[in-house]
Order: C-alpha cells, then sequence, then structure tokens
C-alpha cells in the first residue's frame, strides 16, 4: 500500500508501574488487562505492547485457560503436529486444541503465525458455546460492514455481536483478516466475562442491540474487580455533568429537524458528519495543538501503521496552528534530500493552495508514486520558497551505524518495537569488537515513537531503579524507574569511554524523553540545536461511530523535574543546524563538534 507518512508519532503510549508498564490505571484496556492477570490468563511484567499481533502460541494459551483448561489435564494421547515436540510447554494446549477440533495434527504448527481476527471470532464462539443464529438478521446486516453481506462468517460474527464479545467497532467495519491485536483479545474476552450472553436466543427476529441494552452488568465476586464496562470507549461520566450550552445544540438540531427546507437532502450519514463536524470544533476550540477529533471517514488513514516501506516523499507532517507543518524529515528520504526541515510550513502543492485542506486532503496531493515529481511552495522564517522533490521508494531505518575517526555514529530515527533489539544487537556485534573510543548517538530528526521504546533504550545506561521520567495525570503522578543494571552503564560511568548526542528542531516526544534522562544524569553532552517541545502526553480514545479523540491526558517530567514543554532540551553545546549548501557538500558541523567532544578536543 502506498502511504504518505504523517504524525502518528504526535502522541505517547505511558508504561505504568502496576502490571505492565505501558497500560496505565486510567487506560480504557486496562481493566481486561487485569481481568487476564487476576485469572492467571497470562504473566504479568514488562510491556503489555497492546497494538502488537497476537501470535497462535499465545492465542491458545490464553483461550484456553480461559475456558477453563488446565495444560496438567491435557490427554497425552492426542497427536501432535510433527514439528512440536512433546515437551514444548505449548504441547499440552495444542492437545486440547486439537481434541476440541480447532487444530489439524496433520498440519505444521507455526507457533510465531499471527491470528487473524475472524479466527479469533470464531473461535471464542464455540469455544463460549455461544449458539449461532438460523440465519442472519436484517438490523445485524444493516449494521455491519467491510464484509459480503452473503459471508460465511456472518453467523459467528453476528453470535460475538449479540453475546457482548464484539461491539459496533468491532463489526463496522470487520476487517476478517487483519491480524488480531493483544488489545482485542484482552477487552473481547473481559466483554463477554464482564456482561457476556451464553444463552442468547438468536434466531431471524432477534435484535442483538436491544437485548443488548437491556442486560445490566453485575459485580464480580472474589479477586475480580467491580465491573467498568469496558466497551469501544470506557470513560465514567462525571458527577453533574453540565454540558455549557448544551440545551442550545439540542435545540439547534431539532429545528434543523423541524424547520429547515431541505430537510430531505440530509440524510442521516449527513446529519451524523454534521453532529462529527460539531465534536471536532468543540475539541479544536480548547486551543490545545495536540488534542483534536479525527472524524470516522478520516480515522483509518490516521490508524495506519507507519512500519515497513512506503512511497512519496517521506517526512513527517503536523497540523499545527492550522497549517500543515513539516515536523521531520525521514532519514535519507527524498525529502531530506532536497532540502525539506523542520518547521517547515507547506502552503502550496504544485502551485494550489492547501489553506483551507484538512491534514489528509494535503497528504493526497502530496503522495505518488516513486519517481514522479512534485513541488512543494513552503515558509522557512516567514521566506516563501519552492522546492520540487522526486517521489521515491522509503524505507524507515530504526538504527543505523557509521564510524567517524573510530567513533561508532549510531543513528536512532524512530522509536518503534524493535528499537532496543536492533541497538543491542549493533552494539555487540559491530561496535564492541572493534573497542570504539566513544559513542555519539544521533537523534536529529526523529520524531519519537513507541514511550515504552524509549525506556526500554533509556535502561541501557541506567543503574536499576534509577528514575527515566516522571508523568503527572488530572488525579496524581506516577514514577517510572528502570528494572534492572542497563548493559552500556559501565560504558560511560567510569568516563573513560565519553558519550554525545546530536539532537535538532526534528527531535520529539519520545527522544526528548530520552535525552532529557541522558542530560540530567550526566551521562553524555547534548549537541545541536534546541529540540521540538513536547512534553504533554496523548491518548487515543475509540468511539463506536469509528472516530477517534486524541486528547491530552498528562505531562511528562525528567528525572531532575523539568517540564520542557514549548521549550524544548537546551543543548550542552549549541550548534545551528547544518545549512543546505553544507547538507549538500556532506558537511555536518554538529557531527563534527560531537566526535570533537568525544575525543575530548
Amino acid at each position: 500500500m502506498k502511504k504518505f507518512i504523517f504524525a502518528v508519532f504526535a502522541f505517547l503510549t505511558i508504561p505504568t508501574a502496576f502490571a505492565f508498564r505501558d497500560v496505565a490505571p486510567n487506560s480504557p484496556i486496562h481493566d481486561a488487562v487485569q481481568n487476564l492477570l487476576d485469572r492467571k490468563l497470562m504473566d504479568d511484567g514488562g510491556f503489555f505492547r497492546a497494538n502488537d499481533p497476537v501470535p497462535a502460541e499465545l492465542f491458545w494459551k490464553i483461550v484456553l485457560r480461559d475456558s477453563g483448561f488446565d495444560p496438567k489435564s491435557a490427554t497425552f494421547d492426542t497427536p501432535l503436529p510433527s514439528n512440536i515436540d512433546p515437551d514444548d510447554p505449548l504441547a499440552p494446549f495444542l492437545r486440547e486444541a486439537i481434541r476440541r477440533g480447532f487444530i489439524d495434527h496433520r498440519q505444521k504448527f507455526n507457533p510465531k503465525r499471527p491470528i487473524t481476527r475472524i479466527q479469533a471470532i470464531k473461535t471464542l464462539v464455540k469455544i463460549k458455546a455461544i449458539p449461532l443464529p438460523r440465519r442472519n438478521s436484517t438490523k445485524f446486516r444493516k449494521k455491519v460492514s467491510g464484509i459480503s453481506k452473503t459471508s460465511k462468517h456472518l453467523p459467528a460474527l453476528e453470535a460475538a455481536f449479540a453475546s457482548g464479545i464484539l461491539e459496533l467497532s468491532d463489526i463496522s467495519p470487520v476487517r476478517p483478516y487483519a491480524f488480531l491485536t493483544r488489545r482485542n483479545l484482552a477487552i473481547w474476552i473481559w466483554r463477554f466475562d464482564d456482561h457476556g450472553v451464553k444463552k442468547s436466543k438468536l434466531d431471524s427476529s432477534f435484535d442483538p442491540e436491544k437485548y443488548r441494552r437491556g442486560k445490566k452488568s453485575e459485580k464480580k465476586s472474589g479477586n475480580r474487580r467491580a465491573t467498568r464496562n469496558i466497551r469501544v470507549l470506557q470513560i465514567q461520566k462525571p458527577r453533574n455533568l453540565k454540558i455549557p450550552n448544551g440545551k442550545i445544540l439540542e435545540s439547534v438540531f431539532s429545528a434543523i429537524e423541524s424547520r429547515y427546507k431541505f430537510i430531505d437532502e440530509l440524510t442521516p450519514e449527513k446529519k451524523r458528519e454534521m453532529i462529527d463536524a460539531g465534536i471536532a470544533a468543540m475539541v479544536k476550540k480548547m486551543g490545545d495543538k495536540y488534542s483534536s477529533y479525527i472524524e470516522p471517514e478520516k480515522a483509518e488513514e490516521f490508524q495506519d501503521d507507519l512500519d515497513g516501506k512506503f512511497e512519496g516523499i517521506g517526512a513527517f507532517v503536523e497540523m499545527i496552528d492550522d497549517k500543515f507543518t513539516i515536523t521531520a524529515p525521514i532519514k535519507g528520504s527524498p525529502a531530506e534530500k532536497a532540502g525539506l526541515l523542520p518547521d517547515d510550513v507547506v502552503i502550496e502543492v504544485d502551485g494550489e493552495s492547501i489553506a483551507e485542506n484538512t491534514i489528509q486532503q494535503s497528504i493526497k496531493l502530496i503522495k505518488g508514486p516513486a519517481g514522479s515529481e512534485v513541488e512543494l511552495t513552503i515558509l522557512r522564517d516567514l521566506q516563501k520558497k519552492k522546492i520540487r522533490i522526486t517521489r521515491g521508494k522509503i524505507t524507515i531505518p530504526p538504527i543505523t551505524l557509521k564510524w567517524k575517526k573510530s567513533i561508532p555514529i549510531i543513528g536512532i530515527h524512530q522509536f518503534n518495537r524493535n528499537t532496543r533489539a536492533k541497538f543491542l544487537e549493533i552494539w555487540e556485534k559491530e561496535v564492541l569488537p572493534k573497542n570504539p573510543r566513544g559513542l555519539v548517538l544521533d537523534l536529529r530528526n526523529n520524531p519519537g515513537g513507541f514511550l515504552s521504546s524509549a525506556v526500554e533504550l533509556g535502561e541501557i545506561f541506567l543503574e536499576k531503579n534509577k528514575k527515566i521520567f516522571d508523568v503527572e495525570y488530572l488525579d496524581g503522578k506516577q514514577q517510572y524507574k528502570s528494572s534492572h543494571d542497563g548493559r552500556l552503564l559501565d560504558f560511560w560511568k567510569n568516563k573513560k569511554y565519553p558519550i554525545a548526542v546530536l539532537q535538532n528542531k526534528g527531535s520529539a516526544s519520545a527522544s526528548e524523553i530520552f535525552t532529557s534522562m541522558i542530560q540530567d544524569y550526566k551521562i553524555g553532552k547534548i549537541v545541536g540545536s534546541t529540540s521540538r517541545g513536547k512534553g504533554t502526553v496523548q491518548e487515543i480514545l475509540n468511539y463506536s461511530n469509528g472516530g477517534i479523540l486524541k486528547l491530552t491526558i498528562a505531562k511528562w517530567l525528567s528525572p531532575d523535574g523539568r517540564w520542557i514543554h514549548e521549550t524544548g532540551v537546551k543543548p550542552d553545546i549549541e550548534v545551528p543546524d547544518p545549512t543546505h549548501e553544507q547538507r549538500k557538500q556532506k558537511i555536518d558541523p554538529q557531527l563534527d563538534r560531537a566526535i570533537a567532544e568525544v575525543l575530548g578536543y
């Protein structure tokens, strides 16, 4: 799929000091994940990684334990797939899955293969003994989308929907062959456990939504928490909530319904769009540039995965103060080679103004196949400038390595799930054998990514129980510490091997968490220009209409208690960003100064 990279990295996923470090107590999935832990359906510790696909081995362990299966009671005469050793800890679970007819022992079993959503739905329906409808109801067919109205999957989908496992957002659209995420699995199990319906009257006249509206949740006993229904969105309504001008909003909508001359032109879809536009305007009026409401028709693009290869110009962008702003060009991309810089504001694409466009509309104008050209008119320091870019195939490298004067320069270009593993692999196999004289970490134009990755990378440099950062929520403060002594702790602590870290105004979010930690503990010198200054935390909330709310819920503080929001991390050694001419001549004064610092010049 051709994609233009844009600023999904503008928000952070917060680790928690509880069972999983990336599931905060106020997270919409907290109770669902806690349910898995309370019932010992999975082990705690580390990161939950809610958006990771669920591999087959984890799926069968969880769903079979959920059904009451004890691996000690496995039927040991049940044949296993030929590639599974009988002593494998997974073997009892596979024997049970084979005994129940879920898996064919004649086929090889791949433990790492991700489970699809439809596989999971069909398994949950069967394993929980939920009856299938004799035929699908008309009301359900109208609700479901993203799948044929005659699909063989519809009975299982309606059964799962009627019984409380699925919500409207799960079936509109269905995305049956998308990979099941850990978030999906936790919430689906919790929904049924909390308020599910095992003996539902599923037939052609059954109305799932009406039935579910009448179904009341009950409090669980034992070590189960009092229920908080996990729906598409879980936010408790504040007591005595009063919406200013709420009556006026209702009155305006009522007047439109009863008096508008061309009411026939306002289809149900159009009315929904009107309400979505009102919600978007309400959030925008808050004045927080990092909070926004993404309307349903734009949500899919917002959710696009950023891992892998893409075609386009290669830049992270964001709407800042209603301006289409380059936050960082991707390392080695056509955008970087053409001279685009952080904070460049794009005002025209191929001579056409984008002043009234949404971010998605502008992206569609800019993206295109590799080899084609696009001309951007930008504002830089209030000066107009035209830049012609040849689009290309882009790979986002999380980690790169080069050497200069016996100094390894490790470029960290984004914080993804593999950043820590890639860093240590390069360190062990390519850096240490060459006896480096020091280390330069290059985080320039790194827009951030997964905060859990920044935490994991930061731990490499710290002693156990050292503070990494604090997070201040509306109702309290949490502190996050390293869980072990880091692999590079001795490298820098005896001062024998100096470290310098490069940053610029394209360094943001998780990058700033990492650099502020380095600075506070005096692990190394920060060289370059001041970073962007993104000191807040956003949560992503999904709604049943498909809309998404990105809402600022907290601010983060460095180990010394600094809040760098809007001011950025100030470098210890300030060196201006290379000019366009210096870039063309491959002159890099910031890197040269960082190497000089490491070598003690």
